[in-house]
């Protein structure tokens, strides 16, 4: 297993953040892999694929094709892990992997439409929105690229919901990586702005911050 990170240029100044919550708080951590247009992150093994926003999934897609593991743990850059991840549940759901299965959303479960198949604080999703979502868990590598055909933004992905008749789980127990996140909360940056709620766990952490650089999403 690697962990991939999807980050882009503009969000270089979170590089430092990330990883001092990733080696705090997961400190024997698979290999990270950084996915970024063109700066190069100075902790962390880059992979650099110059395409605008509208061809993100390309982008993506050619870089997974270079990580040679069959599972990946994908993470998105804003994800500050508050508190030591879980790593024997990361370890029993990398070994659910085969067959059809495609996705396990580490986020608490959200909807209703779950369904209990005998697994440890794991459900199945049977359908609805985000049933593909590109939030923290574990991905059949070769899967998400197929899911990640075309050129498109992320957000179309999530949208567009083409789940290729793969299985999707998700995560039916307490926090296996704590990001700040619960369901229908937001965290970390949204639309390229600070929330607010990063700061008292940044100042618990002692990371300095010049919020003014990016300002708060009110």
């Amino acid at each position: 297993m690697k962990i991939v990170v999807c980050s882009c240029d503009k969000n270089a100044d979170l590089f430092e953040p990330f990883h001092h919550c990733m080696e705090k708080y997961y400190p024997k951590h698979p290999e990270v892999i950084y996915f970024t247009e063109t700066v190069e992150n100075p902790y962390y093994k880059t992979i650099c694929k110059n395409y605008p926003i509208d061809m993100w999934s390309r982008r993506i897609r050619e870089s997974l094709s270079e990580v040679k593991d069959d599972v990946v743990l994908l993470m998105l850059d804003d994800v500050f892990i508050r508190n030591r991840v879980d790593v024997n549940r990361i370890k029993y759901i990398e070994r659910l992997f085969g067959g059809r299965l495609a996705f396990v959303n580490f986020e608490k479960e959200f909807g209703d439409d779950n369904e209990d198949i005998g697994l440890d604080r794991i459900k199945r999703r049977k359908s609805g929105l985000y049933r593909i979502s590109l939030m923290c868990g574990l991905w059949d590598r070769n899967k998400l690229m197929d899911i990640l055909s075309g050129d498109h933004d992320p957000w179309f992905i999530e949208i567009q919901q083409n789940d290729k008749d793969f299985e999707y789980y998700i995560n039916s127990g307490d926090h296996i990586i704590d990001w700040g996140h619960e369901p229908y909360q937001w965290f970390g940056i949204m639309k390229g702005k600070w929330l607010r709620e990063v700061v008292p766990f940044f100042e618990k952490e002692g990371i300095k911050i010049d919020y003014s650089k990016r300002g708060f999403s009110d």
